[in-house]
């Protein structure tokens, strides 16, 4: 059986995600990728035989679309996983029916801005998922994006969420009596400004908290900014910049982690937080509200004030709020667990390999 992989470029949760895959696959498949450089260069130690390609852009996509059917040309895969909506609108606009019935597209975020025309997303995007076998959403709204704003029918399209760590996590104790509250954020700092919220908020709260803290456990193309912001909000010795610590030193050393919205995506920190059993504060909107919904923790606006609002309460009561995550923890991690996935991956690939080729003869020019 043989497996060809997909991706436009994307983040670290993609990355991820896209391992998962892969390692599941590895036993059963003969796999081949096709990947952007960036990511090529982090999945190189999966040991998948990779060839570069770039889907985004007029003149990439075009060259895109002869990488790509050159490479179905020669590996004539049984299945092929796309991650990512170029990824996936490529895929699906340049194959024939026969390859694209066996196409599952797996999404974890909106369309980003600029990264695809308005006239297309509404006119030709529809036809193209109509041509694939299944849609994997990692969130409910995206989901309902797909079937209610794209016509994609409800049965193609699914929630399947983010793989993370074990599926038995430690217990995570907080030292009794800790000063704080000690309010962490995880997200990269990029141009999103979900940054300045944590830190408004921080600010905030402070005026009420004197011994609050903030510590910012991603660096970024921004970072300047950031700590200029942090600065000019008054809190700068308040808050630390850690620089890319792992997620297991951040949530050891925290209270509770905020999650901002800057778009109405699903950080991947958030998920990782709730396997932990961290009490989480997140924007009620989006993938975020999706996800922390059916677990403890804090769903509030997503500005300075709903945020800091939701810090003071968290903190009046935190020894209960950590008794609640860590009660959850078990669960999450189930929810979330790498085996959850594989097994819904390994199903679908066997499926879709299953699907009739189609009776008349096509080519891949055609």
């Amino acid at each position: 059986m043989k497996l060809l992989f997909l991706a436009s470029a994307g983040g670290a949760a993609m990355r991820r995600s896209l391992r998962w895959a892969i390692e599941g696959a590895a036993p059963a498949y003969e796999l081949r990728m096709l990947a952007p450089d960036a990511e090529t260069k982090a999945l190189r130690d999966c040991g998948v035989p990779t060839e570069s390609w770039r889907p985004a852009g007029l003149f990439n996509v075009l060259r895109s679309i002869n990488v790509l059917r050159r490479a179905v040309e020669r590996f004539e895969p049984d299945a092929i996983h796309a991650f990512g909506w170029t990824a996936g609108a490529v895929a699906l606009g340049a194959l024939p029916t026969r390859f694209a019935r066996r196409t599952l597209v797996t999404l974890q975020d909106p369309i980003r801005k600029n990264e695809m025309p308005k006239t297309f997303v509404e006119k030709r995007l529809p036809e193209l998922f109509a041509r694939g076998w299944a849609v994997h959403c990692a969130y409910e709204t995206l989901r309902r994006v797909l079937v209610d704003a794209l016509g994609v029918p409800s049965a193609k399209a699914r929630v399947v969420p983010y793989a993370v760590g074990s599926a038995d996590p430690g217990a995570l104790p907080r030292p009794a009596g800790r000063p704080g509250p000690i309010v962490g954020y995880a997200g990269r700092l990029e141009s999103d400004r979900a940054w300045e919220i944590a830190i408004d908020a921080a600010a905030r709260v402070a005026k009420a908290l004197p011994q609050a803290r903030l510590a910012m456990g991603r660096s970024g193309p921004v970072a300047g900014l950031v700590r200029a912001h942090a600065r000019s909000a008054g809190i700068a010795e308040r808050t630390a910049f850690l620089d890319d610590v792992s997620m297991a030193e951040l949530f050891a050393g925290i209270d509770m982690l905020v999650v901002p919205g800057s778009f109405d995506g699903l950080p991947y920190a958030l998920v990782e937080a709730l396997v932990a059993g961290v009490p989480l504060i997140g924007a009620d909107a989006g993938g975020i509200a999706d996800t922390l919904a059916p677990y403890a923790g804090w769903l509030v606006p997503d500005d300075a004030r709903g945020f800091g609002a939701g810090i003071e309460e968290a903190w009046s009561g935190i020894d209960a709020a950590w008794e609640a995550a860590q009660a959850q923890r078990v669960l999450a991690a189930a929810a979330f667990s790498p085996q959850t996935l594989r097994a819904e991956l390994l199903d679908a690939y066997a499926r879709m390999a299953d699907e009739p080729v189609a009776t008349a003869v096509e080519s891949l020019t055609g």
